[in-house]
């Protein structure tokens, strides 16, 4: 089983589950963490460098975090002014926890498949 494979079986379970938990602690923060956690699914499908996924997933997530947050504000009837630098420096510390927490996931060895065989270079003992 490769890894990739392996990490869309984690993501899949992390897509489902954390938005799940999150929300029942908290429906703004459950709707964040999902949109996160899809963004970052994605951006991990997409391939790429770290910091080119990283870009992708921030443009994907803050405008819609901004709206989330907004209307979480005005239903409490607070007034809102949201500092774009510091939702986006909250938005990159939460995205840097969704990658942190799935990459702390540690794929088991697979071993060979039953009835292989070493590399035929590997001490053949034939010359």
């Amino acid at each position: 089983m490769s890894f990739l494979s392996v990490l869309g079986k984690v993501l899949h379970v992390a897509e489902a589950s954390a938005p799940i938990v999150a929300s029942a602690i908290n429906p703004a923060a459950g709707a964040l963490v999902s949109l996160v956690v899809s963004a970052v699914s994605q951006a991990e499908q997409a391939g790429g460098s770290g910091t080119a996924k990283k870009e992708q997933v921030m443009k994907d997530v803050t405008p819609a975090a901004a709206s989330i947050v907004n209307a979480v504000l005005q239903a409490k009837g607070a007034k809102t002014n949201i500092n774009s630098q510091q939702l986006t420096a909250a938005i990159s510390s939460l995205v840097d926890g969704v990658v942190a927490l799935l990459n702390s996931v540690q794929t088991p060895a697979t071993a060979p498949a039953s009835g292989s065989t070493a590399p035929a270079s590997a001490g053949s003992g034939a010359s």
